[in-house]
């Protein structure tokens, strides 16, 4: 059958085809071909790269340069001091303070009033072509460009114009950046301005040298005479300054040496540099504008070259000549201090530009800064810290006790008033201790500790804790308290008071350092840093860095403020007059920050815990009449720093006191304190006493607890041998405890044993006392609290056997017979005439009728009066002792760790 499908076919001979072969015209078409498909190739890779970099490009000079290209001379000219006010608290007003400007060298002098060879020195040695561009010597340009690219390392060809804006702003970016952006300005700045004023600005900028800003300075300092009177070879002198004023300024007394060895002085340059600046005037190749010729004659060059320069003598300073002409510099406050930085700040964030650029245009371009200073407040403030007597400590070194102090209005966190140092201010910007970074000791628990558990829920003012070590830490209890002493089970309320350190710690523990760290830097905005997230640094002070006064200020005010916190601030605005409108315009909007930072509850709780430290505890110095008050006190373990921030209705200060160079602090008391009440009683002495108004309307109850166990009380708690260990503390609701105390347990006690009953003790002498059951740590006989005698475990202690008590059991009836007095065999019977050796073999039973009393030892010590913890505690006539510790500090993860507070 014939099958279907492909067909085969018979094999065919393939056929073999005859290569050709290349003609000379052929290869030289195909590598023309190749070369075009190869440039062609190259071209378009190129065209594409340069799209995507002038893509790129683009979005630099977008998001870079053009941002910061937009300059105006009004911010920067040297003639519009800026203007501080405050705001009048009766009317409302917004009055002038002071007026603040820079403090270099500097008297201004209009164009008019130049003598023409200056400016024209200086555009022919700088700029020559300065007349003839737009801003930018694309020439010149590129030739720096090309030295950048051969390493040649001077970069030269900055325009005047481009040299004004570099001095007006102090823009120090890495080169390329600053050059990139120097040139858009410069073509943006030469739009708006005439060449005349920037040679003005030009000429009144320049540095000439023995701290000469400007050519009127300069000219008085030099020649004793103005500007406009310089001769030629006077001017072309004091250009010659301009390129290096160290090695060009003819008055300094120095030598150099050429490489070839021989010798020079700047006067000897500052010469040669003249005669050269003279022959470029008179090169044909500098045009005057005005006369189209240059700009002296090569006669007058010459002659200008034999003029012997008569130079002051340089006996009046460039200061004396500035003080003399425009008056001397202010010396400012230490708020006006803080306010300049701060609108220094703020126009750096603003403007994106750099620190010397935001002091010129602050110092020179007329802003009205509205702040919130209290000049009052602020004079007083200065008035006790100006007076060394307020704080007259010298150290062994001979440093000066020193102290600053930040005052805030609580319910805004404005700051009112600053201090940095004690004794007059003698400069302006100087080192300010109220914005320095200082150990705040024990300031810092209930920011850390107390607040954060407080808020969570987890401790409330009744919560107890041990007063006792908490754990061993390299080989040594921790941590330490100072005094060492432990008082045993203590309420949170109590431990606020006092400032015991191991009551703090185990708060801090009970809502969990992360928890805690989040709180403050998160909530309170305290600048920790990461190495602070560990128990001894929050949860008593040893800070990696510390913190400043007016972080802990503001910090505290959110107790008195229902638990808000603001931004600490000291300007609300800046603003300027626009010359086109003449209508007020805002430059900076400073808006506080305010958030929540706990609850209203947990302010409170504070308030009244901080009110009572200061009643009754460590703050007790602070006290004065007619006022309430609240505060921390905070000292460091090795006493180099001593704290304290206090509130009242009114207002909150922190203040810190120390040495510069930290050294050990000898003071009687905590002078920190001193000077917080120093300030603070006469700035309230005329303002009524009220309580704070921070109490919640709701959520709040009063509940009962047992002092020992923070729990609810039980019948045990009302039957312990100190009396009854209650009491009433208000918390905020939900937190209180829930179930009975378990640690109060009902025992019988031997009256006369002083221990557990046992069987061989009489019911009479039996008691039914509540005891604590409760086991420590035995750390030693140095490490004791003062209620183990109340713990079940030490009353076992005592029927067990030991050298005081062979047999053990109750040492008044562990099975041996008792003695009676009146027994003539007697061993202790003085006038046994036997001599008492008898010892029976079997304990002595009384006979029927017989009296057990006079038997056995002697009665013991009575128990100690009942001391039942108080509350509230009754006002202390003295200030107690801080808790800390003596311990040196320590390092890695538990850094600062022995820096224990109190």
């Amino acid at each position: 059958m014939e099958q279907h499908g492909r067909r085969e076919h018979p094999q065919q001979p393939q056929r073999r085809r005859k290569r050709r072969r290349a003609t000379p015209l052929g290869i030289v078409l195909g590598v023309v071909k190749w070369i075009f498909i190869t440039l062609w190739t190259v071209l378009l890779v190129g065209v594409c790269t340069a799209l995507i970099g002038l893509h790129f490009f683009k979005e630099y000079i977008d998001t870079v340069v053009t941002p910061s290209v937009a300059v105006r001379a009004e911010d920067y000219t040297m003639n519009l001091s800026s203007f501080i006010y405050y705001q009048d608290k009766e009317t409302g007003a917004w009055k002038e303070f002071q007026n603040v400007h820079g403090e270099q060298n500097r008297i201004l002098v209009d164009f008019d009033e130049m003598s023409p060879y200056l400016w024209q020195a200086a555009v022919a040695v700088e700029d020559k072509r300065f007349f003839q561009h737009e801003g930018v010597d694309w020439r010149r340009t590129l030739g720096a460009v090309k030295d950048l690219i051969i390493g040649d390392g001077s970069y030269g060809g900055s325009t005047i114009t481009q040299q004004v804006l570099k001095n007006m702003t102090k823009d120090n970016a890495p080169y390329v950046n600053r050059k990139v952006r120097e040139i858009f300005r410069a073509l943006e700045f030469e739009k708006n301005y005439s060449k005349e004023y920037i040679l003005e600005l030009y000429l009144n900028t320049i540095y000439l040298g023995q701290t000469c800003y400007g050519v009127q300075t300069a000219a008085q300092f030099y020649f004793g005479k103005d500007a406009k009177d310089l001769s030629l070879a006077e001017s072309a002198c004091l250009i010659a300054i301009t390129n290096n004023p160290s090695i060009y300024g003819p008055l300094y007394d120095i030598t150099y040496t050429r490489e070839d060895g021989t010798k020079v002085t700047p006067r000897e340059k500052n010469k040669e540099r003249q005669e050269m600046i003279l022959d470029l005037m008179a090169a044909d190749d500098i045009i005057n504008p005005e006369t189209g010729l240059p700009y002296i004659t090569k006669a007058q060059a010459e002659a200008a070259k034999a003029e012997v320069l008569q130079f002051a003598d340089g006996s009046t300073s460039a200061e004396e000549i500035v003080e003399k002409a425009v008056g001397k510099i202010e010396i400012n406050s230490w708020f006006v201090d803080q306010v300049i930085r701060d609108v220094v700040q703020g126009l750096r964030e603003e403007f994106g530009i750099g620190e010397e650029e935001a002091y010129t245009r602050l110092y020179n371009s007329g802003y009205h800064i509205y702040t919130t200073l209290d000049p009052k407040i602020q004079a007083l403030a200065e008035s006790i810290y100006e007076d060394r007597s307020n704080l007259d400590v010298t150290s062994r070194n001979g440093q000066q006790l020193q102290s600053a102090i930040t005052i805030l209005d609580p319910y805004t966190a404005d700051i009112v008033a600053m201090v940095g140092k004690v004794g007059e201010k003698d400069r302006n910007l100087g080192w300010n201790c109220a914005t320095a970074k200082r150990q705040v000791g024990s300031s810092m628990k209930p920011l850390t500790a107390y607040a954060p558990a407080l808020d969570a829920g987890v401790i409330t003012q009744g919560s107890v804790f041990d007063n006792y070590p908490v754990q061993e830490l390299n080989g040594n209890p921790w941590p330490k308290n100072s005094p060492n002493t432990y008082t045993g089970f203590t309420t949170v309320r109590t431990g606020v008071q006092k400032s015991i350190n191991t009551i703090a710690v185990q708060a801090l523990q009970s809502v969990g350092v992360e928890e805690a760290y989040r709180f403050a830097t998160e909530n309170l905005r305290l600048g920790l840093v990461a190495d602070d997230m560990v128990v001894g640094a929050l949860g008593m002070g040893g800070l990696t860095r510390g913190l400043n006064t007016v972080e802990m200020a503001a910090a505290y005010a959110c107790f008195a403020n229902n638990g808000v916190y603001n931004e600490p601030r000291t300007y609300v605005r800046v603003t300027r007059i626009d010359n086109t409108t003449g209508q007020e315009v805002t430059v900076l909007e400073n808006e506080s920050e305010s958030h929540v930072a706990m609850k209203e509850t947990t302010a409170y709780l504070m308030t009244d815990m901080l009110k009572n430290a200061v009643t009754s505890g460590t703050g007790g110095q602070a006290r004065f009449g007619g006022m309430h008050i609240a505060g921390k006190t905070g000292t460091t373990n090795d006493n180099k720093d001593r704290y304290f921030v206090g509130f009242t209705p009114y207002y909150v200060a922190a203040v810190w006191t120390g040495y510069e160079d930290p050294e050990r602090i000898s003071y009687s008391g905590n002078p920190a304190i001193t000077m917080w009440k120093k300030v603070m009683e006469p700035l309230h002495m005329d303002l009524p006493d009220k309580d704070f108004d921070n109490k919640p309307a709701t959520g709040l109850t009063s509940i009962r607890v047992c002092l020992d166990s923070g729990m609810l009380p039980s019948a045990a708690c009302e039957a312990d041998p100190r009396g009854g260990r209650i009491g009433t503390f208000t918390v905020a609701s939900g937190t209180g405890p829930t179930e009975e105390c378990t640690t109060h347990k009902v025992v019988s006690y031997c009256t006369e044993g002083h221990c557990l009953a046992t069987e061989s003790c009489p019911l009479e002498v039996v008691e039914q006392r509540a005891y604590l059951d409760y086991v420590r740590e035995d750390y030693g006989p140095s490490i004791k609290a003062e209620d183990d005698a109340y713990l079940i475990s030490s009353l076992e202690k005592i029927t067990e056997i030991s050298e005081t008590n062979p047999i053990g059991g109750c040492p008044a009836h562990n099975g041996l017979p008792p003695v009676n007095p009146e027994d003539p065999l007697n061993p202790e019977d003085p006038n046994n005439p036997n001599g008492g050796t008898t010892t029976p073999s079997e304990p002595y039973v009384p006979a029927p009728g017989e009296s057990h009393e006079g038997y056995g030892t002697p009665p013991p010590t009575p128990d100690p009066a009942p001391t039942p913890e108080p509350d509230p505690t009754p006002t202390a006539p003295t200030e107690p002792q801080e808790p800390g510790t003596t311990e040196p500090s320590g390092g890695g993860l538990f850094e600062d760790l022995w820096n224990l507070t109190a």
